[in-house]
């Protein structure tokens, strides 16, 4: 694989965590451990994506915070 390729794929792998992380962080309404669970795993099967994971998660605080 070339170095454009790899970093095509990269962009899609992390377009790919980031679309499935913010879907399921959306989902999470309400307090439920299972649902929690179920994102740590996620953030830990996308660690290479870690720093954009962090600004989902605070984009979410904010927006539920009414500090949008």
């Amino acid at each position: 694989m070339s170095a454009p390729e790899s970093s095509a794929g990269s962009s899609e792998a992390r377009e790919d965590a980031c679309r499935d992380y913010q879907s399921s962080l959306e989902d999470l309404t309400f307090n439920s451990k299972p649902h929690i669970n179920m994102l740590t795993i996620l953030a830990e099967e996308n660690v290479p994506f870690a720093k954009d994971i962090v600004s989902l998660i605070e984009a979410q605080i904010a927006k539920g915070s009414g500090f949008v």
